[in-house]
């Protein structure tokens, strides 16, 4: 049997341009905090695992006040369990019959959400730019998880 649990791992929302104007192209920006903001950061559905509403767009030529790995991820459970069943046939041969099962509850270990906040749009000759309007309809929701579903092995070895 084998047991793990893991917290989640940092990570960081994103602005979704380069509003601070340092040429990154990686829109690594981060966004400000939304002051008048009440209510729970982390809501840890899939559908909308962080309220993008706790985040406002930073002023163009500045960079956002929420730090590198401010929130957590969704964590992860898993129990994993194998049976083994030794079966002598003679003296010299023997069958083992083994039954394995990964993730046994079955339960959803949920990857990272998406990330980027705010969604850019070209203004004129100065790149992409973002606004409060602009809100990702995916910022914040989860499309797939970090492991596989229930899996069931069995097996059959002979030893002589």
């Amino acid at each position: 049997m084998s047991f793990t649990a893991l917290g989640g791992f940092p990570f960081t929302p994103l602005a979704g341009s380069n509003t601070s104007g340092s040429g990154d192209a990686n829109l690594s920006d981060t966004p400000n905090w939304n002051p008048n903001f009440t209510g729970p950061v982390i809501l840890e559905g899939p559908n909308q695992y962080f309220d993008p509403r706790a985040f406002l767009i930073p002023t163009q030529g500045t960079f956002g006040n929420v730090s590198r790995g401010s929130l957590r991820g969704p964590g992860m459970a898993n129990f994993d369990t194998s049976l083994f069943k030794k079966i002598p046939l003679n003296e010299r041969f023997n069958l083992q019959f083994r039954a394995e099962v990964f993730n046994l509850f079955n339960h959803a270990n949920f990857a990272y959400p998406n990330e980027v906040v705010f969604s850019s749009s070209r203004s004129a000759g100065f790149g992409p730019v973002c606004s409060a309007n602009n809100i990702t309809s995916s910022a914040g929701s989860i499309t797939n998880t970090a492991t596989f579903s229930r899996q069931l092995q069995l097996a059959l070895k002979l030893t002589f």
